[in-house]
């Protein structure tokens, strides 16, 4: 089965759309925040950065946020497998993979982000399972989180 199915529905200008989106698929495939050059071409001065855990303002905070995120990063990348565009938005289903320095360990997870744009991506919205990502990787939170879980389930 083949992971990168596309469904294009672009409305509007689906050639600048489809530009900065390849923009931004290009910086994170293979993750290097400490390369920050390219966020002016893909982000809105003024975007809204939003996932479970954080909430950015502003091109800038996001540059620092990014930088902040690299000092624990040995490692990242994201597999896309799935892109729907719809007039000013576009929705990329993703896979994760984090190789951290703190703790050392490799941790992966899935979501989607929801991207709407003018010229340039003016609102990031991300989903996905926190807890799967962070908080199950700290040591004795972490089981306490995968206990809960499993309680839950059955």
């Amino acid at each position: 089965m083949n992971l990168k199915t596309i469904c294009l529905c672009t409305v509007g200008k689906p050639n600048m759309n489809k530009e900065v989106i390849r923009k931004f698929k290009g910086y994170f495939t293979e993750l290097n925040l400490d390369d920050i050059s390219v966020l002016n071409e893909i982000y809105s001065d003024k975007v809204l950065f939003k996932d479970p855990i954080h909430e950015i303002n502003g091109i800038e905070n996001l540059k620092s946020y990014f930088k902040k995120l690299n000092e624990n990063l040995i490692q990242g990348s994201f597999l896309f497998t799935d892109e729907t565009i719809i007039d000013n938005k576009a929705y990329l289903s993703w896979e994760i993979k984090l190789k951290l320095k703190k703790p050392k360990k490799e941790v992966s997870a899935s979501g989607i982000s929801v991207l709407t744009f003018e010229q340039k991506i003016t609102k990031q919205r991300d989903y996905f399972d926190a807890g799967e990502l962070f908080y199950e990787n700290i040591p004795l939170l972490g089981g306490i989180i995968r206990l809960l879980k499993k309680k839950i389930a059955n």
